[in-house]
């Protein structure tokens, strides 16, 4: 067991609905509705600034998939795809994860929050402070390359039991 509780859950496959190379969801063990899936990266990510553009870009892929899943087969009527990221957002795994959550009309859940009313001069310096650091947004990471694999050319039958092979008479046709 290691000290990650997500981690844990990916290589048990306890509950899980899909995963490829880089992504596993797998249903929450403390679901807020029926359906309620657990999207994260396989690999050991703490929090979102850590997690690589390319596997970012592949879990929002997936939790769109699972969202019309969810619509598909438990009827859902909406979803909430949710991150906290962070103790201060209310991560309690210590890993990053996003919540694809199954809605229905009514369903009682209240994810809702009331805004803060700011001042002028509040907005105004989160704005400059904002427009500082995003000059390099845009500038995305890429995966890494893989070695391309040379396989070695393989030899065409010349006869088979029939006779030529039809990879050979296509090649001597002439049109």
């Amino acid at each position: 067991m290691t000290a990650c509780p997500v981690c844990d859950i990916i290589t048990s496959k306890q509950g899980l609905v899909y995963e490829d190379a880089k992504i596993a969801a797998f249903l929450s063990p403390s679901p807020l509705s029926a359906g309620h899936i657990i999207v994260a990266p396989k690999q050991h990510f703490p929090i979102l600034e850590q997690v690589p553009d390319f596997v970012i870009n592949e879990i929002f892929i997936k939790a769109n998939k699972l969202s019309v899943a969810l619509f598909e087969s438990l009827a859902a009527e909406g979803t909430n795809i949710i991150m906290a990221n962070g103790p201060a957002a209310g991560q309690v795994m210590p890993h990053a994860l996003w919540h694809v959550i199954a809605r229905k009309q009514n369903d009682g859940l209240a994810l809702q929050w009331q805004p803060k009313k700011l001042s002028d001069e509040e907005m105004t310096k989160a704005e400059e402070k904002l427009k500082s650091h995003t000059g390099t947004i845009g500038n995305f990471q890429k995966e890494p390359q893989k070695p391309i694999e040379i396989k070695p050319p393989q030899e065409l039958p010349q006869k088979t039991e029939k006779g030529e092979s039809y990879l050979i008479k296509q090649l001597k046709r002439i049109p």
